[in-house]
């Protein structure tokens, strides 16, 4: 029986694993973060560290710890509530925002360099056709995900990923980096940052996908779960180099690219490469979308077999939630990239919070199945997500000028809601009062007695 992954092995998966968590967002938004840092890089690297390659490690090692995929190790936290927090987060990481947010961002770029300019709704139509049936033959075959990617895409980004960055440190826009462009301290600015990646729920949503590339490799039984480690390790580690190389090469623009994400990315490999570079970077971009594109359907697409299979094994099969994401995906991509952005990625936030409490407690807890530490990690989710809702609600009032000053205020009072960290203090005190006062007040009534 094969126990391990050979070396070539090892990397496909490592690179496929980097290639699906790198995607659209994590190669635009670190150019962006190290233009808004400046000479405060350092520390907010530190948090985006923290927030988008440390916890997501942990989702992975979650999924190890609790021997199981998203759905079965949040059901066994709360077997109601768990499915229903898993479908919201795969529905919003799939169709509703995160895979048409690929297409969207992937065209956006391609407009940008061309400069094409079209009322006719045809040139886009025909784009996302053609880019969600490449993402479905990529799914289409569960086994084969992992490999697709490691052998088709990965090379790809890796090239582009490293031109960008070498070019950029050997031959800066700008040799002097410009002051923060934010007020916050930096490491809590980093790590809130880090939040818009999402990485976390893809963690624990991708891992499906590379169980199935380790079983396909003949490793069985206990030994996936060694391999999944090694593999997140590969897969993490270049993810926290690219960040940092795109972080240094967003503060070596010295402020002086007055845009934003794919615009601002755009500009700076055009300054660095010229026109080449801005096709170099639409091959790129296109490649990094798909990953994530296909990385994001395929693991939702198995656990909504997961949820319903039963209900129906005929109509609610792995393939058929493929073509259905992919179709919905590419109706939602016609939005407008910045509308998409602005209105259901707050939602994307509210479930970063029970997601957080999901992996820590299957990486921390000693005795993750015993009844009492599940009945506490219960109410700990419940709550993260409760107070995460009462954010999600300040947010909207604020966008869409509803007016809930009074909500504004209650919310702001709470503590660390200046760092939208409200959730962590009161999830912690509901973990600790599920946990130990249920056995304290029998105690508590005999000394009374």
């Amino acid at each position: 029986m094969k126990k391990d992954l050979s070396i070539k092995e090892l990397l496909v998966m490592g690179g496929a694993l980097f290639s699906m968590h790198f995607g659209a967002a994590c190669m635009l938004f670190p150019v962006q973060w190290g233009k808004d840092a400046g000479t405060a890089l350092w520390p907010v690297f530190i948090g985006v560290l923290l927030s988008g390659v440390i916890l997501p490690y942990f989702g992975y090692l979650a999924l190890v710890r609790g021997n199981g995929t998203f759905l079965s190790i949040t059901r066994r936290i709360s077997p109601g509530f768990g499915t229903w927090f898993a479908a919201l987060t795969i529905f919003v990481i799939g169709p509703l925002y995160m895979v048409p947010r690929m297409s969207a961002a992937a065209w956006a770029a391609i407009v940008q360099i061309t400069g094409l300019e079209t009322e006719s709704m045809l040139p886009v139509i025909a784009f996302s056709a053609a880019f969600y049936l490449i993402a479905y033959w990529f799914v289409v075959n569960p086994g084969k995900v992992i490999d697709k990617i490691g052998n088709l895409l990965f090379p790809v980004l890796i090239i582009v990923v490293t031109a960008v960055i070498v070019k950029s440190i050997v031959s800066p826009i700008s040799r002097e980096w410009a002051a923060p462009a934010f007020d916050q301290n930096p490491v809590v600015y980093g790590f809130l940052e880090g939040y818009a990646t999402a990485d976390l729920q893809c963690a624990l949503l991708f891992g499906i996908i590379v169980i199935h590339g380790i079983r396909n490799a003949g490793i069985t039984g206990k030994a996936i779960n060694r391999n999944l480690i090694k593999i997140g390790i590969v897969g993490l580690g270049l993810l926290m180099i690219t960040i940092l190389g795109h972080m240094i090469a967003g503060a070596n623009t010295g402020g002086t690219i007055d845009l934003t994400l794919s615009a601002l990315y755009t500009q700076m490999v055009l300054e660095l490469w010229g026109s080449a570079g801005g096709i170099l970077f639409n091959v790129a971009l296109i490649a990094a979308a798909l990953t994530t594109a296909v990385g994001a359907v395929s693991s939702t697409s198995e656990i909504w077999e997961e949820i319903l299979h039963e209900k129906n094994e005929r109509l609610f099969t792995y393939k058929n939630f493929c073509i259905v994401s992919c179709a919905l995906s590419c109706v939602v991509s016609f939005a407008d990239l910045d509308t998409i952005v602005r209105v259901v990625g707050p939602v994307l936030d509210a479930c970063y919070p029970p997601a957080i409490v999901i992996a820590m407690y299957y990486c921390i807890c000693r005795k993750p199945d015993m009844p009492e530490n599940l009945r506490a990690a219960k109410w700990a989710f419940i709550t993260a997500f409760a107070v995460s809702l009462l954010q999600l609600a300040v947010r909207y009032s604020v966008m869409f000028g509803l007016g809930w000053t009074w909500l504004e205020g209650f919310y702001g009072s709470l503590p660390l809601a200046e760092y939208s960290l409200a959730w962590l203090p009161f999830s912690l005190i509901a973990y600790a009062g599920a946990r130990w006062l249920p056995g304290m007040l029998p105690h508590v009534m005999l000394v009374r007695q």
